[in-house]
């Protein structure tokens, strides 16, 4: 065991509160001690006080420590102690019980230590912040009510604070880093990273392996990331970017922004908006109660939402959209598209496969479809120009205009009540016609050949036939032009 001759004091205290700010010192001392190192680890246990770890490339653990105190007496009460064996080396502080009669006590102290950059290292420290740089071993730092500033190691680390920032900064290990109530900010971390905090911020960027990020209450910033990452939070945004493996997140009531992923992404909030650009491969959102807005998907895309609108860009693969009481607006979508919403509006263009709406009570419009279009809508219009294949519509109380039609034999079956149908036949082409109203008539400029006619019905040919047209409605006109 090693012995320091005078037993002096580490620490910090304040008592009340206040006596930092109102009370000067009137007591200090310095101490100093040198043990070798012999294997093990090196244990730090203090409180009340700044706690500062260094490396070296020896075999020594230096100790330099100043108290400050408000009374003499109180100041010298107060042990410090330094022992070393096989096991390791402690590092230790106590403090006499103090009992205050009137008046104001406080006493105060920095700690700093040298240890071989070998050593691993076990610090626990109060009501203090710690720093500690250039770690070559493994380590565990506890803290609590002071901040932590950790830089330059390499190993497994794990780092745990209250009530204080934590800073991390070149880790060259897997790093494990729990907080509450102060705030998370890693830079460059080259192994695996877990995080979890709550009622404060999080922070990461440039971490080489996977991720993994669990907050509340705070927000979440996440950039730059060679492998895999998920992220749950709630009560404070998201935002990722840079991606290199999947991604996963989950939120609650706050925003969610991603951009650049290069594996597959899937995304889960409520309450708030969520912004994804440049997915790489495949795309899964689950919204409630927030816009949705998507772009650059290199994958399929699969999205729901709630009561707010989905607008959805330039999709590599198919997709698919549900929602309920928000309008859907999709546009440059490479694969199939399919949309099942209620309560909303539906806007489609350039569709490279075919696509498929069910709808209620919102209006379909669609533009530029490469494929065949199948539309279920109610109590709105329908409006479909430049579908390049079959074109089904089913709707109640609302109109259809079908107009552009890219082909010159589109298999056509348009259906409603209470309202019109309006259709606009290419140049050339030929169809069968059964065209059926009621309390209402049919208007043709198209030449017909009638097979059969009635007030409200109409069978015949348009050109050589061939190709089925079949118009119905009940209390509305049938319209056939050409365009």
């Amino acid at each position: 065991m090693f012995r320091i001759h005078r037993w002096v004091a580490v620490g910090a205290l304040l008592l009340p509160a206040a006596a930092w700010a109102h009370n000067d010192d009137r007591y200090e001392n310095s101490v100093h001690a040198n043990v070798k190192f012999l294997g093990g680890r090196v244990t730090i246990e203090h409180k009340f006080g700044h706690v500062e770890v260094r490396t070296s490339n020896g075999d020594e653990v230096t100790v330099r420590g100043t108290i400050r105190a408000s009374d003499e007496e109180l100041g010298k009460q107060i042990r410090f102690a330094v022992t070393n064996s096989s096991e390791g080396v402690l590092i230790r502080t106590t403090y006499p019980e103090v009992h205050i009669h009137g008046g104001n006590v406080s006493y105060s102290a920095d700690l700093e230590v040298t240890i071989p950059s070998r050593a691993p290292l076990f610090l626990r420290n109060r009501f203090g912040s710690v720093e500690v740089e250039g770690l070559r071993a493994s380590s565990e730092i506890v803290n609590g009510q002071g901040s932590i500033s950790f830089r330059d190691s390499r190993g497994a680390q794990r780092i745990e604070n209250s009530f204080g920032s934590i800073t991390i900064e070149n880790a060259g290990g897997d790093t494990t880093v729990q907080n509450a109530n102060g705030s998370i900010s890693i830079e460059r971390v080259d192994g695996n990273l877990t995080v979890s905090d709550r009622f404060a911020s999080v922070s990461v960027r440039d971490a080489k392996r996977a991720v993994t990020i669990q907050n509340s209450n705070g927000s979440v910033v996440l950039e730059n990331v060679g492998s895999d990452a998920k992220v749950k939070n709630s009560f404070g945004s998201v935002g990722v970017r840079n991606v290199d493996g999947a991604l996963e997140v989950t939120n609650q009531n706050g925003s969610v922004n991603v951009a650049e992923v290069k594996g597959s992404a899937i995304v889960k909030n409520s309450y708030a908006t969520t912004t994804i650009s440049n997915v790489h491969n495949d795309l899964t959102v689950d919204s409630t109660n927030g816009r949705v807005e998507a772009a650059v998907i290199g994958g399929s895309a699969d999205i729901k939402g709630s009561f707010a609108p989905i607008e959805v860009r330039n999709v590599s693969g198919p997709a698919k959209i549900s929602n309920s009481n928000g309008n859907i607006t999709a546009a440059d979508i490479r694969g199939k598209l399919e949309i099942d919403t209620r309560f909303g509006l539906v806007k489609a263009e350039r569709i490279r496969g075919s696509l498929d709406v069910d709808n209620s009570n919102g209006s379909v419009t669609a533009n530029d479809i490469a494929g065949s279009a199948r539309v279920h809508t109610s109590f709105a219009s329908v409006f479909l120009k430049g579908i390049d294949g079959a074109v089904d519509v089913e709707n109640q109380n609302g109109a259809i205009s079908i107009a552009s039609l890219k082909r010159s034999c589109n298999p056509i079956a348009l259906r409603t009540t209470y309202a019109p149908i309006k259709i606009a036949l290419p140049a050339s082409g030929g169809y069968d016609v059964e065209a059926r109203t009621s309390y209402g008539s049919i208007n043709t400029d198209v030449p017909i050949t009638i097979t059969r006619k009635s007030e409200n019905n109409l069978s015949g040919t348009i050109g050589g036939g061939g190709c089925k047209l079949d118009l119905a409605t009940s209390n509305g006109n049938i319209t056939i032009t050409r365009e």
